[in-house]
């Protein structure tokens, strides 16, 4: 019994990690002053999550003007990839 308890415990917990680690399949739009910033995942996926999340994957905490831009504008810029200019990433 405890063997089946402790197997379905751990699947349980195999299944939960799993789900929390897959990028949404839809793109997670950020509202902005300067207008709405739309976030595709797909187009992201040759990095590690952790670049932009760190330890915890999930929702970024605190994805504000100053946070926004020291992780995605500055990332875009040193890559020489993706949208550098206000009205690439904002959309009013």
């Amino acid at each position: 019994m405890l063997q089946v308890l402790t197997a379905t415990l751990l699947g349980l917990l195999l299944a939960t990690a799993a789900v929390a680690a897959a990028a949404p399949s839809k793109p997670v739009v950020m509202k902005a002053k300067s207008g709405d910033v739309t976030f595709q995942h797909a187009s992201h996926k040759g990095l590690k999550c952790d670049l932009c999340h760190g330890a915890k994957v999930g929702k970024i905490a605190q994805m504000g003007k100053e946070k926004g831009h020291a992780t995605c504008h500055d990332c875009h810029k040193k890559e020489g990839k993706g949208p550098t200019k206000c009205g690439d990433c904002h959309k009013k």
